[in-house]
C-alpha cells in the first residue's frame, strides 16, 4: 500500500511562523513534524508520495528515502484544496492508499486499523468537546458513515484510506468555498452506496494547522509527549535565530531578533528584537 502526505498548504493561520518555515517542517521536540509522520508509516506502507507546494523545502529535508521508505513527490503549485492535491498524485498511485494531512499525526494502531478495514473507504474520526468549524461525521452502530457535515461531536480527524475510484468523482466536481476538498469525493462515494467506514482515533488530537492558529502549535507541542513514542523530556529545541547563554527546551524560537541569557520552556516565541534575561514558560509570545 502507498501513502500520500499533503504538505502544499500555505499555512496562513500560523503566520508569522510560516513566514520563516513551512508548516510540515515546524520543529516539535527538536524535529520537524513531518519526521514523526514518516516514522509512523515505516513498516506499514511500501512507499510515500508527498504533495509539495511551489518550493522544495520539504523535498530537500526528506530526500528520496526516509529510513526504509522510498519517497516520491507530486507538486501542487498553488493551494487549491485537498481534493486538487491528491489529483496531482493520481498517476503515481497503484491502488487504495492512505491519505494523511501534513499537520496531523495519528497513532500507528489507527493506521493499522485503516489498512485492515473491509470498507470501501475509511475515515479517521475523533470526539471533540467543541465541534464548531470541523466536519461532523454521523455513524451507525457498526461505525459506517450515514451522514457527513452533520451536527455532532464526532469529527473528521485528517487521515483516510481511499480507493483510486475517488478520482473519477473529484475530476468533475466544482470547488467548495474556493477549494476542491477530498471530502467532496468521499461524499460522492457515500451517495453511490459505497461503504465508508470509520476508525475512532484517541485523544489528544495532534493536529495544529486548523482554526486555533498559533496556539495550536503550543497545544500539540505539549501533547505530543503523551502520545508519540520516542520523545524524551530532555529533547532539545530548534532555534532559528541567535541564542546565547540560553536554556531552551521543547520550544519553537524564531524570527529576526536575538535571545540572550533566557530560559524558554514549552513555548512558542517569535522574537523581532533582542530579548535578554527573561523566563518564558508555557506561552505563545510575540516580542516585536
Amino acid at each position: 500500500m502507498q501513502a500520500v502526505i499533503l504538505t502544499a498548504g500555505a499555512g496562513t493561520r500560523l503566520r508569522p511562523i510560516t513566514e520563516h518555515i513551512p508548516k510540515p517542517l515546524i520543529p516539535f521536540w527538536g524535529r520537524p513534524f513531518i519526521d514523526y509522520l514518516l516514522e509512523t508509516f515505516e513498516g506499514l506502507v511500501d512507499e510515500v508520495i508527498i504533495v509539495i507546494g511551489a518550493t522544495d523545502d520539504v523535498r530537500e529535508h526528506v530526500g528520496d528515502r526516509f529510513g526504509s521508505l522510498p519517497v516520491r513527490y507530486a507538486r501542487q503549485p498553488y493551494p487549491a484544496g485537498t481534493g486538487d492535491a491528491i489529483l496531482r498524485a493520481e498517476e503515481m498511485l497503484e491502488g487504495a492508499f492512505i491519505l494523511n494531512l501534513g499537520d496531523t499525526w495519528v497513532p500507528r494502531e489507527t493506521l493499522q486499523r485503516l489498512i485492515e478495514s473491509d470498507a470501501d473507504a475509511v475515515l479517521t474520526t475523533i470526539e471533540v468537546d467543541d465541534p464548531e468549524n470541523h466536519l461532523g461525521v454521523l455513524c451507525d452502530e457498526s461505525g459506517c458513515v450515514v451522514e457527513m457535515w452533520a451536527d455532532c461531536a464526532t469529527v473528521d480527524a485528517g487521515c483516510f484510506r481511499l480507493p483510486t475510484g475517488i478520482f473519477d468523482y473529484l475530476r468533475g466536481m466544482p470547488p467548495r468555498n474556493g477549494e476542491l476538498r477530498v471530502l467532496q469525493g468521499v461524499q460522492a462515494l457515500l451517495e453511490e452506496d459505497a461503504t465508508v467506514g470509520t476508525v475512532l482515533t484517541p485523544n489528544p488530537w495532534l493536529q495544529f494547522g486548523d482554526h486555533e492558529g498559533r496556539e495550536g502549535v503550543l497545544r500539540v507541542m505539549r501533547q505530543m509527549a503523551e502520545r508519540v513514542p520516542g520523545i524524551e523530556a530532555s529533547a532539545g529545541s530548534s532555534v532559528n535565530l541567535p541564542a546565547t547563554g540560553c536554556e531552551i527546551s521543547n520550544s519553537l524560537v524564531f524570527g529576526p531578533g536575538e535571545v540572550v541569557n533566557c530560559t524558554i520552556r514549552d513555548s512558542v516565541l517569535y522574537c523581532g528584537r533582542r530579548v535578554e534575561g527573561e523566563t518564558i514558560d508555557g506561552e505563545m509570545t510575540v516580542r516585536v
